[in-house]
């Protein structure tokens, strides 16, 4: 039980590293989940965040030298973190003028049966508009 202790222990140094050097935003994508024979294992929440990291993972072999652990690279992999019942985007509200929103009424009203025209009824039933 003790090597396993002491690997959570170094690996929660680690990471407590790795928080303290990347800015809060990028931080908040990685994290450290390996660490052996001198290799800080990292995982990244998307493409770009493990870009970014592996400009950074000079820098932070560098830090970590400093603070006398013995690291000698980085490698970094990707695995997104987001479950399925999460939205991929979040919803954007746009504000449309109330001439804006007359002017896509009439819209609607001379367009053919189409699914851009269920889309365009869709959107003024949400604004309050009867189409």
């Amino acid at each position: 039980m003790q090597p396993v202790l002491t690997k959570a222990h170094e690996l929660r140094a680690l990471a407590g590293w790795l928080d303290g050097f990347l800015p809060p935003d990028l931080a908040r994508q990685a994290r450290v989940v390996n660490f052996r024979e001198g290799e800080i294992v990292l995982v990244a929440a998307s493409s770009a965040a493990a870009a970014k990291l592996r400009l950074l993972a000079p820098s932070l072999v560098n830090l970590l030298a400093k603070q006398r652990l013995q690291v000698n690279s980085v490698s970094i992999r990707v695995q997104p973190n987001e479950s399925p019942s999460t939205p991929v985007a979040p919803r954007k509200t746009a504000y449309l003028s109330t001439l804006t929103l007359d002017r896509m009424r009439k819209l609607y009203k001379t367009m053919a049966p189409s699914p851009a025209r269920d889309a365009l009824g869709a959107l003024l039933k949400r604004r309050g508009i009867a189409p």
